[in-house]
């Protein structure tokens, strides 16, 4: 990862090394996708996220989500995306693109960091972030609402979510929207604002792992039809290891 020269000193931007060259901030801009025609879908939840497919010189496609970091909870209704600046390292998308970074270069089953943008502003600073996208996968919310998963899936999910204990990452909105599932069975986590690495991993992780199963209880109490059961969390977990 390398810091892209701007022109505004509020202004820093983050950036994959191979990518240095190209991104700039109006890569942060949903108005610069759409004028091209990039953005390829939306994802509207509490706010909006974008899928940007990007024709680079080279005739490939650079396929991305970009995200803003808004707040939650109460402190939202006085500043819905400003958070205290305390230093680029420790703002929100540097630490989530610098994580990613770490993960991929452990070989976990993550998406792509791109870029990261800071903008500061006083003591405040906003965020925003760009990823690649995982190409045909379904998050496993969308899945379980329409169909079960086969015991192959759900051993691989555990698996999956032992492998990123073992490697010491704590995921602190481990939910089953935040796991992806291709084609192939192949199980990815996503979405790890706010996560980060922690030492001894034995004294936590059944408690981040109880996360996912009060997710997965909470879907199931809200749409009865949801395919999750007692009997698909075990595989989970024997999958896991326990």
């Amino acid at each position: 990862m390398d810091w892209v020269k701007s022109a505004n000193p509020n202004v820093r931007i983050y950036a994959r090394s191979d990518l240095i060259t190209e991104v700039d901030e109006a890569w942060f801009e949903p108005g610069h996708w759409q004028r091209y025609k990039a953005v390829v879908g939306e994802s509207k939840g509490r706010n909006t996220t974008y899928f940007i497919a990007h024709k680079r010189a080279d005739n490939s496609t650079l396929n991305m989500v970009l995200r803003h970091y808004y707040r939650g909870g109460l402190v939202r209704k006085f500043s819905d995306d400003k958070f205290v600046y305390t230093g680029l390292r420790q703002t929100r998308s540097v630490k989530e693109l610098t994580m990613l970074t770490a993960m991929c270069d452990l070989g976990l089953p993550v998406p792509k960091p791109v870029a990261a943008r800071v903008v500061k502003s006083g003591l405040s600073c906003s965020n925003d972030i760009l990823i690649e996208t995982i190409p045909n996968t379904k998050d496993g919310y969308n899945h379980l609402k329409s169909s079960p998963l086969s015991d192959e899936v759900w051993l691989r999910i555990g698996t999956t979510i032992k492998q990123f204990h073992q490697a010491g990452v704590y995921h602190s909105d481990l939910n089953i929207h935040n796991i992806l599932i291709d084609t192939n069975g192949k199980v990815f986590l996503i979405d790890f604002d706010n996560c980060q690495f922690r030492p001894n991993p034995d004294k936590w992780s059944q408690n981040n792992i109880l996360r996912l199963r009060r997710s997965l209880d909470k879907e199931k109490s809200l749409l009865p039809k949801f395919n999750f059961s007692d009997e698909n969390w075990q595989t989970l977990l024997t999958g896991y290891g326990q």
